[in-house]
């Protein structure tokens, strides 16, 4: 697989699976041994586990959508580095922190890595510290 090729696989899956809500996306992309970390926290699950968190960031931002910033994509094209933003309402309770309806933009980096055109691992990193300093939760530097 190019490194162009995997560039559009991310595309591809966070303007239909992420933005759009199409899971079956998922299947062709992501491999039986996929690895998501997520600021430290690693668990395995393969695509199953992938469709989960989608799922899960659904729940509380149902009209989510992503906009890719920026990609880079590695030297041997196996490591596509994504810079992104997500916008959405806030409709569902996240970690005791109750829906406040109100529209939301988040960004994020993230390194994906392929293997044989199938992704196999993901650490990502979105701005979480942002959202909970705007829902009251964390004190804003002043």
């Amino acid at each position: 697989m190019t490194a162009s090729e995997n560039a559009e696989r991310m595309r591809r899956l966070f303007d239909r699976a992420w933005t759009d809500g199409d899971l079956a996306v998922v299947d062709d992309t992501v491999a039986e041994a996929f690895v998501f970390s997520r600021q430290g926290v690693s668990g395995e699950g393969g695509p199953e586990q992938y469709r989960e968190l989608i799922t899960a960031t659904r729940e509380v931002f149902p009209d989510m959508a992503y906009t890719i910033e920026d990609v880079v994509v590695g030297e041997s094209g196996q490591k596509v580095v994504l810079r992104w933003t997500m916008t959405g309402t806030h409709e569902g309770e996240y970690r005791g922190i109750e829906p406040t309806h109100e529209s939301v933009e988040m960004e994020g980096v993230e390194i994906n890595r392929f293997e044989d055109g199938a992704l196999v691992e993901t650490w990502t990193y979105p701005n979480w510290v942002g959202f909970l300093e705007e829902r009251g939760v964390l004190p804003l530097d002043d």
